[in-house]
């Protein structure tokens, strides 16, 4: 009897499958029914063939080697996946296996994974495709009874093939042209860069950059207390209604900065002026909010809970694969299908019975009727991709916890809200004149009251009174009821509702408030998740968001690694509640700008690319049309790297100012520091220089001059501590060499703790070391005891601590608790060393509650805990080739050829040396000989 070859990304989702469709037996690496052989990979068993093994030259990492053009590209196994595609590779090959189903996630990535497999076994088996949006046992049996042709998604697997191909060349070209000219003999990583990692961190870069040239300027404000004819007090702040708005100025209408104009307004106010005051009230209503996408929830889950794009992720698909209780996370639609009424009706109904938190809000939704709902506003085939948006499915979780909880409230109150009637505010402005010889002076009071809470009773707001401003005169009953507008979304024209004539007011007092202008705000990672969507445009109106559609950095599904990899490549640092590019990230994008090299620099040009990858899928643009294009743009990176001169890059930037160590010269800018003219390495006149990397903060132009001119800078902000707390200070010349005279910390309780953590947490057990009186908090960095175990030993300085991110890989609340009360995880795959390669380990809990890595058993004997620190390379291990995007590591002399190198010329070691710089550095005192490669 002939059978299917299930293939299922991983194996929890290939048990899934078996136990819906019923009647499997295991065996090992696969389950078999009657009907069906269902097996699964473990994400992508296998890779492309590292450039060193396609020709042995590559491993020498040259620009003359360079663009690295595979034609074909060939796969080879995985690390630790040989096993796994032994098992497959005879599945594939049975006789009585007659047809494959792609049952591997519903996307471009699990589209490659199942193609992949095919084109490492050479299979012509026809396939067909299995598409999940849930993982609810009648989800997948209902997809079991609409399998669609294989060949229907050939398109999507071009794209996957395109995209991985593409990451690959730009990847692989640019990462070894570039570190090739800017890794200098102190560095030990690459200087990577990708098709879209790269134009990511441009974002980052230009915000910093803004940020550093920054200067604060002082203004003021005035306030001042009113009394109404009813006796009710009152505050307004005083403006200028001849302001004209400046888009390029900060300026707002509400500022003083003159000291002088400031005094003369105070003085005439200064005894109880009489003046006259007029209000407006209008009525404002608020649409529901749309249901979520993946880079919404990601976005709303930061802003919430200061949760990773990644982190989030890792909940969402923890609640669609493992609880299911959602549908498909990795989606870009906000909208659902036409024919999915009949299953936000069944969902309803259960939360309306089912003594859940949500009961009361799905009662109230229930008793409206859904088909009085928005319905235009969630339902719609157009908008609905290969997925639809992400809601709950009928199978209601119990007992969860931690991420998983936060995530599946935030998808069901969203989920719900999307239903409910719009929210309607009263806003209210009222204008007060104090007249004073010669002028009258404009004061403002604005508030707003919730009048209907429509959507908002799933939030738990009620209606709120006008307690805090009553009206001015009585309003005529229905008067505003009459005159509320239907309006789109949270912006729209506003509609003055009058309430009455002018009324007579006393000035009590008047004060001023000192202030000063405040730079761009840093980059959230829910903002930098909208800016990737939108390839770096910020975007609120949602119709020009969807014009948008398909032309941002990256998929919903990648986004949050690419961010990951951006900080671990120390391009960017996760601080404070917001990203920041790193020294090391502003000099990456400085150069390929200066270099000219485009594309790399662009968000907007990447996010073309990305429009021309999703062409691919709709079947558009060929494959090969995409790849040329991609082959020329490898080749420009390469040509642009491997030409340019580090002298010619500054030549035309004025100098900076005059040298303070010579007084003669000027400086001048530099690729990685600023110089005295006359520091030109050996036999300079002057060794003045400026690195452009200070405790964390780049040292742009502008300070640089500012430095100069006046021996020091005013308080600048950005300087980061060891633990990634943002401080101030200032930077002074003292006989030639720069200072950092710190200002001052993060302000309390707005800033990390001595663990980069809140100070707040929930608990989740006891604490081990004092179970009776401590108890171990879940933190937004770090699950961490309350301390008070430490009284208990005056030698322990911090209680049980577990970092919530551990060698990149983000620890989940089922983790930290098997670690705290049972003294170790299980095996906990994806971790990653500090050389970048991937490792499994548990994490067992040591005597003073830190972690320690316990390695899987080598053969012929046991590995003993490793500290909680990312392993180097196993010493028996055989040498491993770089990874795809790393440099070459060196291989160390032997003893013997040590000493025999000391009898070498010093030619070779200054050629030796020379090969290694690959940018202008300071003069040495002395050079240094090293032993020439073999």
């Amino acid at each position: 009897m002939s059978k299917s070859l299930v293939v299922a990304e991983k194996p929890s989702v290939a048990r899934d499958i078996a136990q819906a469709l019923g009647g499997f037996q295991e065996a090992e690496g696969f389950l078999e029914s009657d009907r069906f052989v269902v097996s699964w990979a473990v994400g992508h068993l296998v890779e492309f063939v590292e450039p060193e093994e396609i020709d042995p030259r590559y491993k020498r990492w040259l620009l003359e080697d360079l663009p690295i053009l595979p034609e074909p590209f060939t796969y080879k196994p995985k690390s630790g996946a040989r096993d796994q595609l032994r098992v497959l590779k005879k599945l594939f090959d049975r006789k009585d296996v007659e047809e494959l189903i792609n049952a591997c996630d519903a996307g471009r990535e699990g589209e490659l994974i199942f193609r992949e497999l095919q084109a490492h076994f050479k299979s012509s088996k026809p396939a067909r495709r299995l598409w999940l949006q849930s993982m609810t046992r009648e989800a997948i049996r209902t997809g079991f009874q609409d399998l669609k042709p294989g060949r229907d998604y050939d398109g999507l697997g071009d794209a996957a093939f395109c995209r991985s191909e593409a990451d690959w060349l730009i990847g692989i070209n640019a990462t070894r042209a570039l570190t090739r000219r800017m890794k200098t003999r102190t560095e030990t990583t690459a200087w990577s860069a990708g098709r879209v990692q790269t134009p990511t961190l441009a974002l980052l870069v230009d915000r910093e950059l803004e940020i550093l040239k920054f200067r604060p300027e002082p203004f003021w404000r005035i306030l001042a207390r009113f009394q109404a004819p009813d006796g009710h007090q009152y505050e307004g702040t005083w403006f200028d209604p001849k302001f004209l708005d400046n888009p390029d100025s900060p300026r707002k209408d509400d500022w003083i900065t003159e000291a002088a104009k400031l005094e003369a307004i105070l003085e005439s106010l200064a005894n109880r002026v009489p003046g006259a005051a007029s209000e407006s009230r209008r009525a404002r209503r608020e649409s529901p909010p749309g249901l979520f996408d993946l880079t919404t929830l990601q976005r709303e889950a930061n802003r919430r809970f200061g949760m990773s794009a990644r982190r989030t992720l890792g909940a969402a698909q923890s609640l669609y694969e493992r609880h299911k209780a959602l549908t498909y996370p990795r989606t870009d639609s906000k909208f659902l299908p036409e024919d999915y009424r009949a299953h936000v009706d069944q969902v309803v109904d259960l939360l309306s019975h089912g003594g859940t938190l949500y009961q009361k809000s799905a009662s109230r939704l229930r008793a409206r009727g859904l088909e009085n709902t928005n319905n235009k506003k969630v339902f719609d085939n157009a908008k609905v991709s290969d997925h639809f948006a992400i809601i709950p499915t009928t199978q209601i979780p119990g007992g969860l916890q931690g991420d998983d909880q936060k995530i599946y409230d935030l998808v069901m109150r969203r989920f719900l809200a999307a239903f409910y009637p719009a929210a309607v505010w009263t806003q209210v402005e009222r204008l007060t004149l104090a007249p004073s010889p010669g002028v009258e002076h404009h004061f403002r009071t604005r508030a707003r009251f919730l009048k209907e809470p429509g959507f908002y009773e799933v939030y738990g707001r009620d209606v709120e009174e006008d307690k805090a401003l009553p009206p001015l005169v009585a309003l005529p009953p229905g008067t505003e009821e009459q005159l509320v507008e239907e309006l789109q979304g949270e912006t729209s024209r506003r509609v003055v509702v009058p309430v009455g004539e002018k009324v007579p007011v006393t000035t009590l007092e008047a004060e001023s408030k000192a202030d000063q202008t405040r730079p761009p705000a840093r980059i959230t990672e829910a903002r930098l998740l909208s800016l990737m969507e939108h390839a770096g445009q910020h975007v609120d109106d949602e119709d020009l968001s969807q014009i948008l559609k398909g032309k941002g950095l990256g998929t919903p599904a990648t986004r949050a690694e690419i961010i990951e990899n951006l900080i671990g490549k120390q391009y960017a640092v996760r601080a404070e509640r917001s990203l920041r590019a790193s020294a090391k990230g502003i000099l990456l994008i400085d150069l390929l700008r200066r270099i000219q090299v485009r594309q790399l620099a662009s968000p907007a040009l990447t996010g073309e690319l990305e429009k021309h990858l999703s062409e691919v899928e709709l079947g558009q643009r060929t494959r090969n049309a995409f790849m040329d294009e991609i082959v020329s743009y490898a080749r420009e990176v390469v040509e642009k790297a491997r030409t340019f001169q580090y002298d010619e890059l500054y030549r035309n930037d004025p100098p900076l100012g005059q040298c303070p160590g010579c007084r003669k010269a000027q400086v001048v800018e530099q690729a990685r520091f600023y110089a005295c003219q006359t520091n030109t390495g050996k036999d300079s006149v002057c060794n003045f220089i400026i690195w452009k990397d200070r405790s964390g903060r780049y040292l742009d132009r502008a300070t640089v001059a500012e430095l100069l001119e006046k021996g020091e800078t005013p308080v600048l902000e950005g300087f980061l501590s060891s633990r990634g707390e943002g401080y101030k200070g200032r930077l002074k010349l003292v006989d030639g060499k720069l200072e950092l005279i710190p200002e001052g910390q993060a302000e309390k309780g707005q800033g990390p703790d001595e663990d980069g953590a809140t100070a707040t947490g929930e608990p989740i057990c006891p604490c081990p070391l004092a179970p009776e009186r401590c108890k171990v908090l879940e933190l937004s960095l770090a699950y961490r005891c309350e301390a008070h175990c430490v009284e208990d030993n005056p030698r322990r300085k911090v209680g049980a601590t577990l970092p919530r991110e551990v060698c990149k890989r983000e620890i989940t609340r089922e983790e930290a608790l098997d670690f705290f009360q049972k003294g170790s995880t299980e095996q906990l795959d994806d971790f990653v060393s500090r050389f970048g390669r991937p490792f499994s380990a548990r994490l067992k809990r040591n005597e003073n509650g830190r972690h320690e890595f316990e390695f899987p058993p080598r053969e012929g004997g046991e590995r003993k805990p490793r500290k909680g620190k990312a392993p180097a390379r196993a010493k028996a291990a055989p040498r491993k080739k770089a990874a795809a995007g790393e440099a070459p590591a060196k291989k160390k002399a032997p003893a013997a050829k040590k000493a025999a190198a000391g009898g070498k010329k010093a030619a070779a070691g200054k050629k030796a040396a020379g090969a290694a710089t690959a940018v202008a550095e300071p003069p040495k005192p002395k050079v240094r000989l090293v032993k020439r490669e073999k």
